[in-house]
């Protein structure tokens, strides 16, 4: 019985809403048809009555929006809204070709013609409903099947035992409610069931290309993957490829500063093409991590993925120039950074320095050198709120 209602009720809609489709599609065209001079009535609205159509409004990526002049000679632009069904020109003026809107002579000529026409303006009173309004869209044409359709529905209703059943509206009540819950609870599975699927699929693909990488054997960690495990940044899979390419092998603690500035450093804003850079073996380093950042993301495509982030040149003469104790003062002019931001950028390269000396063997020519350049970067205003 509860099963007929709702239908019913989903009918209705339905009907309601296809039926409100139809009659703005045939709005449109007849508003699309109008020309200067057409007569028309305007049936809801504001402006509701006889007006004269100054100009169609057409435009070619929106609706019709007709500027009309009303019978109390208000110059107006009207919307689809005012249009609940088709329009009909009911007569045509003539509209002097030099007709000014600002006017106000122009305005009282035209609305004088128009009330010689004789015809009703079909005003209806605000606050006054309509007569013979249809419930949610029932009885909209005497021909529809969708009427037809419901009719049967309700026979049917009213045939069914629960029907004469004295707590029927109440018990109905409960059932919608029952209903609605049950389709807020099936939407929220959903939901979870997208969300969980959408995380396992990006974790399946993330192993692929661990495995295609090197960094996984099956379900097993490899050496290289034990290294990409230590190291917590967000471009951590190119950190580890230097590190397994061995790129920063033969630089010195002032250029391998310089280098790992490039993969923790954000510039705000677009971004300056004429970063000045070091020269020597930073450069060289630099052309190979970007390289690397190629490949990687290159991989990253085959396997739908997109965390790599390329390396960020803003900081690299910073840095550089801090690890070479070189002056703050200096620095800071060099690099038209706030002291705040370059203290806490040099405070990320330490990080990720110490995440390098961490996963270096001990007696690696590399762990030296990281050793030495975080002596250098950690110095001065940079010492104090460091905790490296």
């Amino acid at each position: 019985y509860f099963s007929l209602r709702t239908r019913i009720r989903e009918r209705e809609n339905d009907l309601a809403r296809e039926g409100g489709r139809q009659r703005k599609v045939a709005a449109v065209l007849s508003l699309e048809r109008l020309l200067p001079g057409h007569v028309i009535r305007i049936p809801a609205g504001k402006y509701a009555g006889l007006a004269v159509v100054i100009d169609p409004g057409l435009a070619a990526n929106d609706d019709p929006r007709p500027q009309v002049l009303t019978e109390d000679r208000q110059i107006r632009r009207l919307s689809i809204d005012a249009f609940p069904t088709a329009v009909e020109p009911l007569n045509r003026l003539r509209v002097p070709r030099d007709f000014n809107i600002r006017s106000a002579q122009a305005r009282h000529d035209l609305a004088a013609s128009l009330r010689t026409l004789g015809l009703e303006s079909g005003r209806v009173r605000s606050g006054r409903a309509r007569p013979g309004r249809a419930r949610a869209g029932v009885g909209a044409g005497p021909d529809s099947v969708a009427d037809e359709a419901i009719a049967q529905l309700r026979m049917q209703s009213r045939a069914h035992p629960c029907h004469q059943c004295q707590d029927r509206e109440e018990h109905a009540r409960w059932a919608e409610r029952w209903d609605r819950l049950r389709r807020d609870n099936d939407a929220l599975r959903t939901r979870v069931r997208g969300k969980t699927s959408s995380i396992s699929r990006t974790f399946d693909r993330v192993c692929r290309l661990l495995s295609e990488l090197g960094y996984l054997a099956g379900e097993s960690v490899t050496p290289a993957g034990s290294w990409l495990a230590r190291i917590y940044n967000e471009s951590d899979l190119l950190v580890a490829e230097c590190l397994r390419r061995g790129i920063w092998d033969s630089l010195t603690p002032q250029e391998l500063a310089a280098c790992v500035s490039s993969l923790v450093y954000e510039t705000r804003g677009p971004g300056d093409a004429s970063v000045k850079l070091p020269g020597g073996q930073v450069r060289a380093a630099l052309g190979e991590m970007a390289r690397l950042y190629g490949e990687l993301r290159a991989a990253e495509d085959r396997h739908k993925l997109d965390f790599v982030r390329p390396p960020d040149l803003g900081f690299t003469w910073a840095a550089y120039r801090w690890a070479g104790k070189a002056r703050l003062e200096d620095v800071l002019n060099e690099s038209e950074l706030p002291a705040g931001d370059f203290v806490r950028w040099c405070k990320q390269v330490l990080d990720l320095l110490a995440q390098i000396r961490a996963v270096a063997p001990p007696a690696s020519p590399l762990a030296a050198t990281t050793n030495s350049a975080i002596e250098a970067m950690r110095r001065g205003v940079v010492a104090y709120s460091s905790v490296v």
